[in-house]
């Protein structure tokens, strides 16, 4: 049997070409797709951060890509002591190894392992945990003691209620004077303040 065509398709082999053509863009668009796709991706993980500074009114101010090299201006210093303060005394029961951890995150490495040392010593944790309480914190005053280029000295004044996690009732209410050493370090993305911790205490009134 003779399979040879016995007529001629007019347009056929334009179609076929077409066709031919179709798939091509097709994958020349699946290709640039993908190009996007990863040129995006390198992008995203090779930028430097946008660092947001809070000025003395609280208000944000968003710093152009820059490679953390502003100092910590007098809102975020206080935003970032009044995170440590929660952390550090002002803890649940429930979540105190958790925030004592994120506290110790906050100071210089010299400090936290010091400090670290003296709460295992004090069973501070335990005691913490075993009193079934929630020290919700009251800021009363926060101010700049001092500073230098290198340091900031800050006194705050804070009422700590105590409150049992049980009733929820106020168990007892303590005043405190707490003094606050930071330390101005270069800023990075452990670090995104610029600050650390190098010394807390704390006077009961």
């Amino acid at each position: 049997m003779d399979n040879k065509r016995l007529f001629n398709e007019i347009w056929g082999s334009l179609k076929l070409e077409n066709l031919g053509y179709k798939i091509l863009a097709g994958a020349m668009f699946l290709v640039t797709l993908s190009s996007l796709a990863l040129s995006y991706y390198v992008y995203s993980i090779n930028r430097v951060p946008v660092v947001i500074r809070v000025n003395e009114a609280g208000r944000a101010q968003v710093l152009k890509m820059t490679a953390f090299k502003h100092p910590a201006g007098t809102g975020e210093i206080y935003y970032f002591t009044k995170s440590f303060l929660r952390e550090m005394v002002g803890f649940n029961s429930f979540t105190v190894r958790t925030q004592i951890a994120r506290a110790l995150n906050k100071m210089s490495p010299s400090y936290a392992k010091s400090m670290d040392e003296t709460i295992k010593k004090d069973k501070y944790v335990q005691n913490a945990v075993a009193a079934n309480v929630d020290f919700r914190l009251d800021i009363k005053k926060i101010e700049i003691r001092n500073q230098t280029k290198h340091h900031v000295v800050l006194r705050v004044i804070l009422k700590i209620n105590i409150i049992a996690n049980q009733t929820g009732k106020i168990e007892e209410t303590e005043n405190y004077m707490d003094r606050i050493i930071l330390k101005r370090i270069s800023r990075s993305i452990d670090f995104p303040f610029g600050l650390e911790v190098v010394n807390f205490t704390e006077t009961k009134l």
